[in-house]
Formats: structure tokens, C-alpha cells, sequence
């Protein structure tokens, strides 16, 4: 079916959907196509997403790509000084110094190691994913941005309303982004698909009209800029 435009080119808002089959249902239209997101405004007496128009300009600009990348290696830095702990515990530095010394043994132990399903690679990926859980959606709820995004200068907001997000957009959009795609990546066949969607998912701000990556979309959020500051 062929879009309808608004008449005479009418900025993002909400509009009459032409594809209704019930009158008043409204329809987002981007400013330059109508999106998947509908209302029943005669549902909603006591609230309706604010305008994505009424947001002030600072604040309703989308993050760019290049700074969203920018802040996830930041915060990846504590999760990988981790699983070099983790991964210690397991004795894997003094493996690599004996395999530095062309020790045969401790190849076959540093392969036994890093296999898929190993007590390490487990050990490693459970306490990874508890630990990114705590900091990702902790610092969501509690300042809508994570040290990386606080030194970038971005900040993840709920999409139709500039507030915090809340518990289950903030766990959602942990478990899209890094819970699921991390504990796949433990189990043979899986772990591969599971690198193909997080590539995917943190690619898709690049050509999605919103700026959203599908961790976005499935939790209704909105990465936008915001000051740059220190963390405190």
C-alpha cells in the first residue's frame, strides 16, 4: 500500500492513519513517513506521549552513531578488566606465560580453557552478565546514562515521554543488547548468531529514522545527547 502523506508536508506528529479501518485511530508521521506507532486518542484520557515536536530542540536530538560507540567501548573497559579476573582465578595468565615459553601442555590447557562450556568460559559469562545487569540498568533507572554516555555526553530517555527509563525498559533493554546475546554466546551453534544480532542491533541506529538500535526498540527508549560531564 502507498503512504499518504499529511497535507502540505506537515512536520512529525500525530495524524489521522490512512490505513485505518476504525475512524480516530492516529498514526506518527516522521516528516518524511509514517511510522509503525498508532493511538486511540479517545483511549487515553489521562495521558498521551508528548509531541515528539514539543520536546525542546537541545534535547530532542538523537545521539550519533560515532558517540553511542564511543560510550559502550567506555563502559566495556571495567566488564573486560573482569573477566581478566575471572579468567585469572582459573590460572590462565600462568598458562600464558608457560605457552610463551613453548610449553605444548599448557596450549592444549589454555584451549581446554577457553572452550565453549568449559568451568571458565561459564564462570566467565555468568559473573559477566550479573555484573553488566547491575551497572547497565542501575545506571539507567538512576541517571539515564552510564559513566561512558556521562563522558561522551548522551543520555537514554523513554521515547514517548523525557523521563527516566524505568525497570522493565531498562532490563529489557540490557537483555536485548548484551543479557541474551552474552549467555548464548556460551552454548556451541548459538554463539555465533548471537554475534550476528548484537552486530546487527548496535548497526541499526545507522539507517533507523529514530537513531534506534532494536534494544532501543524493544524497550521504547531514545538515545540523545546531553551535557558532557565527569562521573561522579
Amino acid at each position: 500500500m502507498t503512504s499518504t502523506p499529511p497535507p502540505s508536508s506537515q512536520p512529525p506528529g500525530w495524524y489521522p492513519d490512512p490505513y485505518a479501518a476504525t475512524p480516530g485511530i492516529e498514526r506518527w508521521w516522521n516528516g518524511l513517513q509514517w511510522l509503525a506507532e498508532t493511538r486511540d486518542p479517545a483511549a487515553q484520557p489521562t495521558w498521551s506521549p508528548a509531541p515528539w515536536e514539543d520536546v525542546p530542540e537541545p534535547e530532542r536530538q538523537t545521539a550519533s552513531w560515532g558517540a553511542r560507540l564511543g560510550a559502550y567501548l567506555l563502559d566495556m573497559i571495567p566488564m573486560v578488566v573482569l573477566a581478566m579476573v575471572v579468567l585469572g582465578a582459573f590460572g590462565w595468565f600462568g598458562l600464558v606465560g608457560r605457552a610463551a615459553e613453548g610449553d605444548e601442555a599448557a596450549f592444549a590447557e589454555l584451549e581446554a580453557l577457553s572452550a565453549p562450556g568449559s568451568p571458565a568460559s561459564i564462570a566467565s559469562i555468568v559473573i559477566g552478565a550479573i555484573a553488566y545487569f547491575c551497572y547497565n540498568v542501575g545506571f539507567h533507572m538512576a541517571k539515564g546514562q552510564t559513566p561512558g554516555k556521562m563522558l561522551v555526553g548522551i543520555r537514554v530517555r523513554m521515547r514517548d515521554e523525557d523521563r527516566l527509563p524505568d525497570a522493565r525498559a531498562a532490563i529489557v533493554r540490557w537483555a536485548v543488547q548484551q543479557g541474551a546475546p552474552q549467555l548464548l554466546s556460551g552454548f556451541a551453534g548459538l554463539g555465533f548468531f548471537a554475534g550476528v544480532f548484537s552486530i546487527v542491533d548496535h548497526l541499526w541506529p545507522l539507517w533507523d529514522p529514530r537513531g534506534q538500535a532494536l534494544h532501543d526498540k524493544a524497550a521504547r527508549t531514545i538515545v540523545v545527547r546531553a551535557p558532557r560531564r565527569g562521573v561522579s
